[in-house]
């Protein structure tokens, strides 16, 4: 049973609330002294809940960054961002309702207003973009809300995180809670390093919102068939049946490059790629229905040079018989309904991802559950790989033997000698060669190299980088007539 733990138990928690556009993210992002939350001028950016652990005038708590509350709006997506934010309500022990100086108190406002009466829980009324004298004046119209403490920030500017520090910490006092200082709780974020951070890659609608939901096994994130429904790269801690702690980032679909016309979907790839290269892991998660794509293969191979480790997740697989004759090279409908098929999908993923023939291949349907359970003890085996240091010793002497068996090739009718061979670094595992001369090496040489070296130590769907160095002595430990240490 797979649940959410939390990251340090102590720290209450405070939503932050409010409709579209009023400055939520840039009050998170304030708070937890991060750009984890996408800002931008146009409402309905934020749609997903968002944690992070907030700083606060010396004080830490856990926060919440929630998506706009429309009160009448049918549309789907919005009627999720809404169903986050009663959620969000409903675990916090306190609530920020951020409203906007500019704009003074809209009808939403006192929609929102009048359901944080109804929750019970303490609510601060941060009154937004109240930065100058025009924004301080304006901070009055909002106590027809009836809603108090009241004050005027500027979470672009810092303005009046002095006031919300203090009120925020009077009304939990008034409930029996202490905000811990800052200093205790980054102890204990630093003491705590066993989180495997693992991010869910793919194309727009492939269904990596419903796959995630589907592991922590709740509705965390807002799903819909509109494709680019998530925006921001979304963290959340889950941990599995042994014990193993995880970070789950989903991100937003990455598109082709002709088909991002939106400023917000630009911020939104930079953030999906961002997210890539802070992970240890990314699945990649492919539409069975669909098939392989040149966008999947974009997406693979941005992965790769983020040094990411990679599991191919082969989604919709309960919909195998949706699928058209010649998607995965089927000749006939027995045939694609047969035992063999997951075999000829492999095979088709190996030829259309020739550089990623070492990542685990798992078939998963994200609404049913179906393979879901095997993704999270996958995505561990990879974590190993990426971490794996070989000795010293064990390394060359894999060297002796690959390189007696194929030597590198001459170059200049000049034989070239590989002397010796060292780990420099995992995250991803980077081996430097030492050669006897100057030489560039054929990339057919350098793949037997990595081959033979994953095959060896057993690296599993992580990339292995190798780099050529000259050295003049016949010394391992000396190169060009240096010491190495």
């Amino acid at each position: 049973m797979i649940s959410e733990p939390e990251v340090i138990p102590v720290l209450p928690l405070v939503a932050l609330v409010g409709r579209p556009n009023v400055g939520k993210s840039s009050l998170f992002n304030r708070l937890t002294r991060s750009r984890a939350a996408l800002v931008d001028d146009t409402p309905g950016l934020t749609r997903d809940r968002q944690y992070g652990t907030a700083f606060l005038e010396g004080r830490s708590f856990r926060v919440v960054d929630t998506g706009g509350f429309e009160a009448e709006s049918p549309e789907a997506v919005v009627q999720g961002m809404r169903e986050q934010t009663m959620v969000a309500i409903e675990e916090a022990e306190a609530i920020i309702f951020v409203t906007d100086a500019q704009s003074g108190p809209l009808a939403d406002d006192w929609v929102v207003a009048e359901l944080l009466r109804r929750s019970g829980k303490p609510v601060i009324c941060a009154v937004n973009k109240a930065e100058g004298r025009n924004g301080q004046e304006m901070v009055g119209e909002f106590h027809r809300l009836g809603l108090y403490p009241l004050l005027g920030i500027s979470a672009v500017h810092g303005v009046g995180m002095d006031g919300l520090a203090d009120d925020l910490l009077a009304l939990l006092q008034a409930r029996g809670i202490i905000l811990p200082r800052a200093a205790t709780v980054m102890e204990g974020v630093r003491a705590d390093d066993g989180e495997i951070r693992v991010a869910v890659v793919g194309c727009p609608n492939a269904g990596k919102s419903t796959l995630i939901n589907r592991i922590v096994g709740e509705s965390r994130l807002v799903v819909s068939d509109q494709p680019g429904t998530t925006r921001d790269a979304i963290d959340l801690p889950v941990e599995d049946g042994e014990g193993r702690r995880f970070i789950l980032v989903d991100t937003a679909g990455i598109r082709k490059k002709s088909r991002i016309s939106l400023r917000i979907e630009k911020y939104s790839v930079l953030a999906a790629m961002r997210a890539m290269e802070r992970a240890q892991v990314a699945i990649l998660l492919l539409d069975a229905l669909r098939g392989i794509t040149d966008q999947d293969r974009r997406v693979a191979n941005l992965a790769t040079e983020a040094g990411c480790g990679l599991i191919l997740a082969v989604n919709k697989w309960d919909a195998i018989n949706q699928l058209e004759e010649g998607r995965w090279g089927w000749s006939s409908t027995r045939e694609r309904r047969g035992g063999g098929s997951k075999k000829q999908v492999q095979e088709q993923l190996h030829l259309a991802l020739p550089q990623l023939t070492h990542a685990p291949i798992v078939f998963v349907s994200a609404k049913s559950g179906m393979g879901v359970g095997a993704l999270l003890p996958a995505a561990h085996q990879v974590w190993q790989s990426n971490r794996l240091r070989i000795s010293t010793g064990a390394l060359n002497r894999w060297l002796m033997e690959v390189t007696a068996q194929h030597p590198p090739p001459r170059q200049g009718g000049r034989v070239v000698k590989i002397r010796y061979a060292t780990q420099v670094s995992i995250n991803p595992p980077t081996v430097v060669l030492f050669t006897n001369r100057e030489i560039a090496v054929h990339e057919t040489y350098r793949r037997y190299l990595e081959n033979q070296l994953r095959d060896h130590f057993r690296f599993v769907g992580v990339p292995i980088r190798i780099w050529f160095r000259a050295s003049t002595s016949e010394n391992p430990y000396v190169t060009d007539g240096r010491s190495s240490s």
